[in-house]
């Protein structure tokens, strides 16, 4: 009977087991994430032939980085004294796909320009979308002994993402100055870490001294490696961004109207065909100075004797 009631106790669930340093890293990589796929994002509705690649980049970076990544990391800081929590890594995997995914699903709904209904359904798609991801991140938790998750708080997490997601893409979509650009990483990293933090909150560890071991992996071995690699991932789509504004600039540039040859130069004479040419040049004092010159030149020469 004892046995049985200690397998019926939650555990006391930690959530920062590696210091709050872990909070603020995760906080960076979802800034970092969503201002590399924001400006991906720009450039897409800019772009008409490369829209789907400049999308593309913009869900890896905010999908990917930005949300996936940054919950992974904080999944570090979770543990339970006493017993290991190891992870499915095919679930941890898929929930990358359905991050990516609901990002990709959302740029194309909402479109180019601002509209209401676009916008929702562009929200509501990152919204669900996150929304299986997290599930995805929660269900892949075992420890020895159950894991359940708390329903309605999961449903509150789910909430907080479709309205984080529907600010973000309003923000995106209304206001193009750089104060709103900076308001939609700023909420978006916020809304990110609520999000996070109330689906942990609905996780419950209770341990079974008599149950199977937990099969699945530590999580340090899988998000260390996935973190450098999201990381590096981020250079290409920055390269890229860097780059483009100056393939726009490759236009020829208008052929500048030359202004006509009215000058002098040192080879023409004063008798030159456009010595005398002041009118059509526009700069009168440059065309007069050999005409006067070559004047002056001409009462100084000593005047031929009469012939007898």
């Amino acid at each position: 009977m004892v046995d049985l009631l200690a397998a019926e106790t939650v555990a006391t669930v930690e959530l920062f087991t590696m210091g709050y340093w872990l909070t603020l890293l995760t906080a960076l990589v979802s800034a970092v994430g969503m201002f590399v796929g924001l400006a991906c994002a720009i450039n897409g509705r800019r772009s008409v032939r490369f829209r789907p690649v400049w999308i593309a980049a913009a869900a890896v970076s905010i999908g990917g980085v930005g949300v996936w990544l940054a919950s992974t990391v904080s999944l570090l800081g979770v543990s339970i004294p006493g017993t290991v929590v190891r992870y499915d890594i095919s679930d941890l995997t898929l929930s990358l796909v359905f991050a990516v995914a609901a990002v990709f699903a959302g740029l194309l709904l909402a479109g180019r320009e601002f509209d209401v209904k676009r916008m929702g359904s562009a929200a509501a798609a990152i919204g669900v979308g996150f929304g299986v991801m997290l599930w995805l991140q929660l269900s892949s938790a075992a420890i020895q002994g159950s894991v359940s998750v708390t329903v309605w708080m999961y449903l509150i997490a789910v909430v907080i993402a479709v309205l984080a997601s529907s600010l973000c893409v309003w923000l995106f979509q209304r206001f193009r100055f750089p104060a709103a650009r900076v308001g939609s990483i700023v909420m978006f990293a916020a809304g990110v870490a609520v999000f996070y933090f109330t689906g942990i909150a609905g996780l419950e560890f209770r341990p079974d001294p008599e149950a199977q071991p937990a099969q699945g992996m530590e999580l340090f071995g899988y998000a260390f490696p996935m973190l450098v690699i999201g990381l590096l991932s981020l250079a290409v789509p920055i390269t890229a961004v860097l780059v483009a504004p100056e393939r726009r600039d490759e236009q020829p540039a208008p052929a500048r109207k030359s202004p006509g040859k009215s000058a002098t130069t040192p080879d023409e004479g004063p008798g030159g065909g456009n010595s005398n040419d002041g009118a059509g040049s526009g700069l009168p004092g440059r065309e007069l100075r050999p005409s006067a010159a070559a004047a002056l030149a001409q009462r100084a020469r000593p005047l031929p004797e009469p012939v007898h």
